[in-house]
């Protein structure tokens, strides 16, 4: 366990957005109960207003706002996951350094996979990065363009994350580019330092930029092993829209999308990987892809410290948890209180 002083780290430091809000809403909470007492004093004094409303009180309506303000702060810094003292694990690691690379273009909107070929890709992805347990893995998503959407880490739980929130939106530029892919990677592992570089690279293999050449040019100077898995049918599908139509070509035609799996044995091939086709359903077929995977260990296998954090988020939790309950309780008791038509609780 780490010693010395505490220092204070958070596991998810994007969550604190919404404090930033924060201080503008509990300023117009406030204005508007301003405003209310304001109106009502415009109509009976303070002392008909008692008579009048028994029930009500505008302090415990301040109380109230004050309460959610710090429920919600609190909710918010849990949410943060802060984390302070540690432990050093020794774990056995293989080396291997893997990128998994899922295409977020139209066409994976096709449905020859259900519910479409974009989540049955994540669902395979996200089998391999929990079975790559010990090694550094990333996420990039490509379409047009290229994105690592997390950086190599051998947090599984924050890479996994990563993939889960791809969508078919994620990269803007529209197209297939396995080359823009390829690059990402490269640029992924080389701020990692070196070790055994592994690329799955999941896609229907319709490398729309023609670039095929240039893409395994640049994962053979990389020392990149790309594994491919092609996921569509040969016979193909037409591309869903989000207005119920089908992605149509210049000339008003329907657009077709198949499997171009030639594309993907090639850059496989070319690169010391292996090129799979996908099945509709369970995990058969990234099997032999997690063999390789296994099988480079022998000469890879390191030990290495790796610093875990302890947890701190239920210290926060807790108490957000107990002041809602404190909120609604009061409420609940204040309204059970009313003994007229006439009294009016905030």
């Amino acid at each position: 366990m780490g010693g010395g002083a505490v220092m204070i780290r958070f596991g998810n430091p994007d969550a604190f957005f919404p404090l930033m809000l924060l201080p503008a809403a509990v300023l117009l909470l406030w204005l508007m109960l301003a405003r209310r007492k304001a109106m009502l004093s415009r109509y009976a004094s303070s002392a008909v207003l008692n008579a009048l409303m028994p029930n009500y009180s505008q302090g415990w309506a301040r109380v109230r706002v004050t309460v959610l303000f710090i429920t919600v702060a609190l909710a918010v810094l849990a949410a943060a996951r802060p984390q302070w003292g540690y432990e050093d694990r020794r774990i056995r690691s293989r080396g291997v350094d893997l990128i998994v690379a899922v295409d977020t273009s139209l066409s994976m909107l096709a449905q020859d996979f259900k519910p479409n070929r974009l989540a049955r890709a994540k669902e395979l992805l996200q089998n391999i990065l929990w079975a790559a347990q010990g090694e550094r893995v990333g996420v990039v998503a490509f379409a047009g363009d290229a994105f690592v959407m997390s950086p190599l880490t051998m947090d599984i739980r924050m890479a996994s994350m990563a993939l889960e929130s791809i969508n078919p939106g994620t990269v803007p530029v529209q197209g297939t580019s396995i080359l823009a892919a390829v690059q990402a990677a490269v640029r992924a592992f080389e701020t990692a330092g070196k070790g055994e570089r592994v690329m799955v690279l999941l896609t229907d293999g319709e490398n729309q930029d023609g670039q095929l050449d240039a893409a395994l040019t640049a994962a053979k100077a990389a020392s990149i092993s790309v594994y491919t898995i092609g996921i569509g049918t040969s016979e193909g599908m037409p591309i869903p829209l989000s207005d119920g139509s089908y992605k149509q070509d210049a000339q008003g035609g329907t657009v077709n999308s198949k499997l171009d799996f030639l594309t993907l044995t090639r850059l496989a091939d070319g690169t010391g990987g292996k090129a799979v086709r996908a099945n509709a359903t369970g995990n058969a077929e990234i099997e032999p892809i997690l063999a390789q995977l296994r099988s480079r260990k022998a000469k890879d296998q390191t030990e290495m410290t790796m610093r875990v954090y302890t947890e701190r988020f239920q210290w926060f939790l807790g108490p957000a948890i107990g002041l809602l309950a404190f909120e609604m309780l009061m409420t609940g008791a204040m309204r059970r209180r009313r003994s007229g038509p006439g009294q009016v609780v905030a």
